[in-house]
């Protein structure tokens, strides 16, 4: 008799969704030095003296791709690093950023954390790029 009220309240085995990959990236920092390793022993560095922009990139691949990547921009505008989010050391890197580069726009990074699409956030201005 009570059979229809525990199907009510039965939980439905459901396959838990996939989750994104780990990234193979693992990103580094010093007091002079940001380096960025993309796991194939490839790396590119970024002297904190030569940072002048940083930009959230975001796409709308999520939430099974990785869909938000860091831009960091010389002062020159010619190169640039780019960390995916994920990156090992990636935490890590934003607390520095946060405690060294004054005006860091931290509504902007919770703004480009939550977008759905693509889009791009600008979030910390050092310069203008020639």
């Amino acid at each position: 008799m009570l059979n229809w009220l525990s199907k009510l309240f039965r939980r439905r085995q459901e396959a838990p969704p996939q989750r994104r990959a780990a990234s193979p990236v693992r990103v580094t920092h010093d007091e002079r030095l940001i380096s960025v390793n993309d796991g194939a022993d490839d790396v590119q560095t970024m002297p904190w003296s030569e940072l002048a922009n940083v930009t959230v990139l975001t796409s709308d691949s999520g939430p099974f791709e990785i869909d938000l990547f860091w831009v960091l921009t010389d002062r020159s505008g010619r190169q640039s690093v780019t960390i995916p989010m994920g990156a090992t050391g990636e935490h890590a890197l934003l607390l520095a950023m946060q405690a060294r580069l004054a005006g860091f726009d931290n509504m902007a990074v919770v703004e480009a954390m939550s977008s759905p699409g693509n889009a791009t956030f600008q979030i910390w201005p050092a310069a203008e790029i020639a």
